[in-house]
């Protein structure tokens, strides 16, 4: 769910950007900037704002992260004792002026560009949480070097064609892995990095600094500690704000570039925490442009909301937020919401020509029915009056679904339409009809909002079908939105749907096999999916005995480990049951408990 984390973001940060917060103040401690020194051969000196910030700067040195406050510096390195501040007259070896954004993680580096010249670069950290048992890695190509690939154990492309002076990362299982850097498009090492550990809960950058060529080639790590959040919310954000293409941040972090008005994004996984936003006009660097709107917002634990940028009444832009209604639907009913989110006076919202659904809606206001599934012919009216002000035509409710009508735009100015967000199968049934009141049921649905399970057929699951060790490996690749692996981990999976799959979780460690097979068709016990969880959330070892059926199982230290993290109840107070087989109902609480979201 890189992806899925990364747009998470976006809706709180277009919340908090849109609604405009006061400068920040000159002495608040909002940022933290970090400086590495690449330059092989020189002892520099660090000016901030012309005041020496660092002195007898050392090559291959990163620095602890210093406090700023948001806003904008100037940066000056120069040989060591030959700056301003020592009398000395020497032009600066590099310069630059740096924007520090509100509550950004920054890393400042003095770096050889790629043909050898000094350079300094800035970057963003990406410092949003990282998924339970995951741990995040950032390459950044800083060095007098051609394009690499960068190759985690021998054969899964993390990065391909990496060039000077820019940046990749993932977030991957954490672990131990062996790293090599290959020239772009190549199985030739260029230089063998030997073993990464990815810490849990950690960013691990690297940054290839030195000369390839010249000797001086090296890597220098950067460690910083990622949130931790024990809850999550559901977000959907709308971008109902006409003509204005956005780049958004949250804690410094790029979650949505290139949004456009118009647009509907989600469902997005986020961390239930506070967040510092920030938003640019699309394309501008964050570093060297100060945002045009910051502030700051947050999301409940357990919400199901939307984050809407639109124009208040008077045509200003603001940021409203909605929480969903996902309660169940009665048979035959769907559910019609609108939102008034246009700059437009108070309307009645009309159906058929004659039933008023709604009355005196004003912006931001909301309104609610659950009506007979059907196509209705839509008008929206002016307040308490039989006039059309916009006729939204034939609007067609579907049984069990929430139809989520945003009203946007300048309806006096032209850009007036309505925008669409669906909430599907809120219905009895649910995501699927045959797990109807399996205690499951609420973990089922949870993983096929979210894109984790497509089920076995369009309305069944089957939950009480066995699960087999190629349908875990799919569920697990998805839950963590693994890469592709080009190696073929073994020799009985080829005819199988869940190949790629199964390769993927083989690639970071999740997947072992025996003897060169991985078995995909054979259904999977309860013991040998606590050893797949563990390894793929990466959980701490337990030192309590949980159950007392699995004293002679090789996964009782995995058991235990998943019971310690809330994963399993067991089957009854004292037993696990590792021998049975896991059901796809059971494997559907597994993972909702273990990415933090299940009941």
């Amino acid at each position: 769910m890189r992806g899925r984390t990364i747009l998470v973001l976006i809706a709180l940060m277009i919340a908090s950007l849109l609604t405009a917060a006061a400068p920040a103040v000159a002495d608040a401690h909002e940022a933290d900037l970090t400086v590495v020194h690449g330059i092989p051969g020189v002892t520099v000196d660090v000016y901030v704002d012309d005041a020496k910030a660092l002195p007898d700067f050392a090559p291959n040195t990163v620095t602890d992260p210093l406090p700023f406050a948001a806003g904008s510096y100037d940066i000056d390195i120069y040989a060591a004792g030959t700056g301003p501040a020592d009398g000395g007259a020497a032009a600066a070896i590099l310069s630059t002026t740096l924007e520090v954004p509100p509550g950004g993680n920054v890393t400042a580096v003095a770096h050889l560009d790629a043909s050898g010249d000094p350079s300094l670069s800035a970057f963003l950290n990406d410092t949003s949480a990282a998924l339970i048992g995951q741990g995040r890695v950032v390459v950044r190509h800083l060095a007098e070097a051609p394009a690499v690939d960068i190759v985690a154990n021998g054969s899964l492309k993390v990065f391909e064609n990496l060039s000077n002076p820019n940046e990749a990362q993932a977030d991957l299982p954490a672990g131990t892995y062996g790293i090599t850097i290959n020239p772009a498009g190549s199985d030739d090492v260029a230089f063998d990095a030997g073993d990464v550990t990815l810490p849990e809960g950690k960013s691990t950058i690297v940054y290839a600094v030195g000369s390839l060529t010249g000797g001086s080639f090296g890597l220098l790590v950067q460690s910083i500690d990622l949130p931790s959040p024990s809850a999550y919310g559901i977000a959907s954000v709308v971008h109902g704000v006409p003509g204005l293409t956005v780049d958004v941040y949250l804690n410094g972090n790029l979650a949505l570039p290139g949004f456009a008005p118009d647009s509907v994004v989600g469902p997005l996984l986020l961390p239930a925490t506070d967040y510092q936003v920030a938003i640019y006009p699309a394309g501008a660097n964050p570093l060297t442009t100060a945002p045009a709107i910051s502030g700051s917002t947050s999301l409940p634990a357990g919400a199901n909301a939307s984050i809407v940028a639109h124009l208040d009444a008077s045509g200003a832009p603001t940021l409203s937020v909605f929480v969903n209604d996902v309660s169940e639907i009665a048979a035959g009913d769907a559910r019609l919401v609108v939102r008034h989110t246009a700059a437009a006076p108070a309307v009645d919202i009309v159906a058929n020509g004659s039933l008023k659904l709604f009355e005196n809606v004003t912006n931001p206001n909301e309104c609610q029915a659950d009506v007979a599934a059907g196509t209705y012919g839509v008008t929206i009216n002016a307040a308490g009056t039989d006039t059309v002000a916009y006729d939204a035509g034939d609007v067609t409710l579907l049984e069990g679904q929430s139809t989520i009508v945003y009203a946007v735009g300048d309806l006096a100015g032209g850009s007036f339409k309505l925008l669409i967000q669906a909430i599907p199968n809120l219905g009895p049934d649910g995501w699927f009809g045959d797990d109807n009141g399996n205690v499951h049921e609420a973990n089922i649905n949870l993983i096929a909002y979210l894109g984790i399970t497509l089920g076995t057929s369009e309305d069944t699951f089957s939950p009480d079908d066995s699960m087999t060790r190629g349908q875990m490996a799919a569920f697990i690749r998805r839950a963590l939105d693994l890469p592709s692996s080009s190696t073929d981990f073994f020799t009985d999976d080829d005819d199988s749907i869940f190949e790629d799959d199964i390769n993927a979780i083989a690639a970071v460690g999740i997947a072992r096999g025996s003897d060169g097979e991985f078995r995909p068709t054979e259904t999977i016990t309860r013991g040998q999916m606590a050893a797949f969880l563990n390894r793929a959330f990466d959980l701490p070892a337990s030192s309590t005995d949980f159950f007392t059926d699995d004293d002679d199982s090789i996964f009782e230290d995995d058991i235990n480990a998943i019971a310690d993290a809330g994963i399993t109840v067991g089957t009854s107070d004292t037993e696990f049951s590792p021998n049975d087989p896991v059901t796809r109902a059971q494997m559907a609480t597994f993972l909702a408990r273990g990415l933090g979201i299940g009941s």
